[in-house]
């Protein structure tokens, strides 16, 4: 059985277990229903993780009691950067989208994925699981959202449509890049970073308007970036982490013991979605070039090996580059607790002054 096969099977038998005896946990919990509006619908996150967890495992886990109406956000016609404001003003019950996508807002949203921060997913838990806290405070006062799971996409790497051997060769490319702290990766490596909505992409690689860009490894696969691009280098840049959160409005209309309920079911889940980013970076990597392939198609991408040399250019980057900079935009406090939590972890200090 290969790694791949192995790890799937292990998440759907924890899948399998987290929906059993849903009668006996629920215990007399009030009829209740309400509207979560997840990620792409044409992607895994979606599919695999959110949809089935709000659509079946809920309902069968109260007994029935809580129903919830699942959909992406894509069929809404939304991109994903409105999310926290529709949670904010009430529009949306709870919801979910890139913490990325909300740091111009929250700069401790940029946090727990800067660029660089960590290269293997167990270390990006740790991460997420020690500053977790931090940022579930400033998502209750500051904006007056309830913060109830951060999980993640899989690993975000390089897809190039022409050839490229590691990092250095990112001076003088147009790179498609995600939040700003990718942004002052690619400048510090000489590169142009290029802010672009995921749907634009292909169109942009196949027209040349940019050389490269950063995503999963299996989110690229499922759109066809593999058919705009010849190169991939599984270098793991960031993770696309994902927050799920509901506005307090909402969340404080539900009864105490629904409250309790969810948030009990969802930090299962949460450590079930990490386990599932695993196994879609194998998976990703593996389709797109040729190998065994689970859920997207077989490409043939050149895979190109990844150098050691470029996990320290990534970690001296981001110390002297990347921190600093997300730093000055966070503020000394911010920066602070981040020193006490993840900086911590990392043996990392991010200036305060």
């Amino acid at each position: 059985m290969t790694t791949t096969t192995w790890t799937i099977t292990r998440i759907a038998a924890a899948w399998i277990g987290l929906c059993v005896g849903g009668a006996a946990i629920a215990q007399d919990l009030p009829k209740t229903e309400f509207g979560y509006v997840g990620t792409w619908g044409n992607l895994s996150l979606y599919n695999k993780v959110e949809k089935p967890f709000f659509e079946k495992t809920i309902p069968e886990r109260s007994g029935g009691a809580i129903t919830v109406k699942v959909q992406p956000f894509t069929e809404m016609g939304l991109k994903g950067t409105e999310i926290l404001r529709l949670l904010r003003s009430g529009v949306l019950d709870m919801s979910a989208t890139l913490l990325s996508y909300i740091g111009g807002d929250i700069p401790e949203a940029e946090a727990v994925d800067l660029a660089g921060i960590t290269r293997d997913i167990d270390e990006a838990h740790r991460m997420t699981d020690a500053y977790k806290p931090v940022l579930a405070e400033v998502f209750e006062k500051e904006y007056g959202v309830k913060l109830l799971a951060i999980i993640p996409y899989h690993a975000q790497i390089i897809y190039c449509r022409q050839p490229i051997t590691g990092l250095d060769d990112f001076k003088g490319l147009k790179i498609r890049s995600s939040g700003r702290s990718q942004g002052d990766l690619i400048e510090a490596l000489g590169g142009t970073p290029v802010g672009m909505a995921f749907g634009e992409v292909v169109p942009a690689l196949e027209k040349g308007v940019i050389d490269c860009g950063i995503t999963g490894a299996l989110s690229g696969n499922l759109v066809k970036w593999d058919q705009a691009t010849t190169h991939l280098y599984p270098l793991p840049i960031s993770w696309a982490t994902t927050f799920v959160a509901a506005g307090s409005d909402f969340w404080n209309r539900l009864d105490p013991a629904v409250q309790t309920f969810l948030e009990g079911q969802m930090e299962e889940w949460e450590d079930l979605a990490w386990e599932s980013g695993r196994s879609e970076t194998d998976d990703g990597t593996s389709c797109n070039t040729g190998g065994a392939c689970v859920d997207g198609h077989v490409s043939n991408m050149t895979l190109i090996p990844v150098k050691e040399a470029d996990y320290a250019k990534l970690h001296d980057l981001l110390a002297t580059v990347v921190v600093p900079r997300w730093a000055e935009r966070c503020g000394s406090d911010c920066a602070a607790r981040w020193n006490e939590t993840i900086g911590t972890e990392l043996n990392l200090t991010a200036p305060t002054e």
